[in-house]
């Protein structure tokens, strides 16, 4: 009795099968970030002017909501206002400026770091 090794029509299933479920992985990726494009249309609104790490986990943030400039303190435990200002001391700038967007801009803005 001789016993046939996974070869031929299995083997050709089996390779069909693991491409199809890479292929539907990367499709449901594709369509989830493009989902998060979509829903983030309004940016407008609210900018975040700029932003200063102050340790490890806290930040300072102006944000300009309108013509309104706030500066906003965060901590792992909490988000305040600190101050709001009638005149805006910082002009706002392109929203998309200091904000990387996405994978390839955060590894780019990380090799400009390095390379410093």
């Amino acid at each position: 009795m001789t016993v046939n090794p996974a070869g031929g029509p299995e083997l050709v299933s089996m390779v069909a099968s693991l491409l199809l479920v890479v292929g539907a992985i990367i499709a449901f990726g594709w369509l989830f970030s493009r989902s998060k494009m979509i829903g983030s249309g309004n940016s407008d609104a609210i900018q975040i002017v700029a932003s200063r790490a102050l340790g490890a986990k806290e930040r300072l943030v102006l944000v300009e909501v309108g013509k309104t400039q706030v500066l906003i303190g965060m901590t792992p435990a909490s988000v305040q206002s600190l101050h709001v200002f009638d005149t805006p001391p910082v002009e706002a700038r392109d929203p998309n400026a200091g904000i990387p967007q996405g994978f390839a801009n955060r590894l780019r803005t990380a090799l400009k770091e390095i390379r410093r």
